[in-house]
């Protein structure tokens, strides 16, 4: 019998919010789930990438601002992660990292600071991605404010996907191979 396949690559929700200046936005979150309980891949990617271009209206009608998707700021969110950013949207803290400023990554190449935190008076999110990698004299930001509805989204998307980074075997089928005996 053959075991269906589960593969969440290319599956992804963004957010685009372009400005009338071209300063806007846009974020992308794709989980990254494995078969494979060997290989402990299992996360999600948060991706930025900076507005390229104006919307524009002509005789076609509309065309849609666009972004730099070879400009974007990549990170890999993982179980503390995600929770950290639960704690946000669930009102439990004001922004991500307690005393710190955000949530700090750092690898052989570069360091990725995330900052999230929800403005009491607008009740809209504010997420900041910057990176600085080895040799730069100054880093890469790009932020991007969301709306209530767009992390109430978000927050069901990563706490249902939270259970599946830390237990990615649930996800297969599994088939019986001998008796159980209660």
């Amino acid at each position: 019998m053959t075991t269906p396949e589960l593969d969440y690559k290319g599956r992804s929700i963004g957010f685009f919010h372009p400005t009338s200046k071209g300063s806007g936005s846009a974020l992308r979150l794709e989980p990254r789930i494995n078969r494979d309980d060997n290989d402990r891949y299992n996360c999600f990617f948060l991706e930025m990438a900076p507005q390229k271009s104006l919307a524009s209206r002509g005789a076609d009608g509309m065309t849609p601002a666009t972004f730099d998707w070879t400009k974007k700021i990549t990170v890999k969110l993982g179980f503390l992660d995600i929770a950290e950013l639960l704690t946000v949207m669930e009102g439990r803290a004001p922004k991500v990292g307690g005393d710190r400023n955000g949530l700090y990554h750092a690898n052989a190449g570069s360091n990725t600071l995330i900052a999230f935190q929800r403005n009491p008076d607008t009740g809209t999110y504010f997420l900041a991605l910057s990176i600085k990698r080895n040799g730069d004299s100054t880093p890469h930001k790009l932020a991007i404010t969301l709306s209530e509805a767009e992390v109430t989204g978000l927050r069901c998307l990563l706490q249902t996907g939270l259970f599946f980074v830390t237990f990615p075997a649930l996800l297969r089928s599994r088939t019986a191979t001998g008796t159980v005996t209660p």
